[in-house]
């Protein structure tokens, strides 16, 4: 399966989460923010990322755009966990530099092909 890079300032959903993925067969790194975040892809490789939108310091939107101005990051598969209070201008956003959303609540099974619709959607761009 795939490494995950998990980011979530909610410890609960983020431990709850990392469990279910790990079920699935995926390993799964952890991060409280975008920032951290950062700091875990400086340290390993992973294979896609999972990233809640509103997060104190870096949101979601601010690492995924980080990650696209970087050149050993730019097609990392991205997928957006978002609340349903996501305006459109922020929705649409979301739409142009991620891969795949998943709003709250959800079932855990979306969440997964969500994760697997964005490895998908990278692994055919050319």
């Amino acid at each position: 399966m795939a490494t995950v890079l998990l980011v979530d300032d909610e410890p609960l959903l983020r431990s709850v989460l990392s469990e279910y993925l790990k079920f699935a067969g995926h390993e799964v790194i952890e991060a409280k923010d975008g920032d951290e975040a950062l700091g875990q892809l400086a340290k390993t490789t992973v294979d896609v990322v999972v990233s809640d939108v509103l997060m104190p310091g870096m949101d979601g939107l601010a690492l995924c755009g980080a990650l696209r101005a970087d050149e050993r990051t730019r097609t990392l598969p991205f997928v957006f966990v978002t609340a349903r209070s996501v305006d459109e201008a922020m929705q649409a956003e979301m739409d142009r530099i991620g891969d795949a959303s998943v709003l709250k609540p959800f079932e855990p099974h979306t969440l997964l092909a969500s994760i697997q619709q964005a490895i998908h959607k990278r692994t055919l761009a050319p």
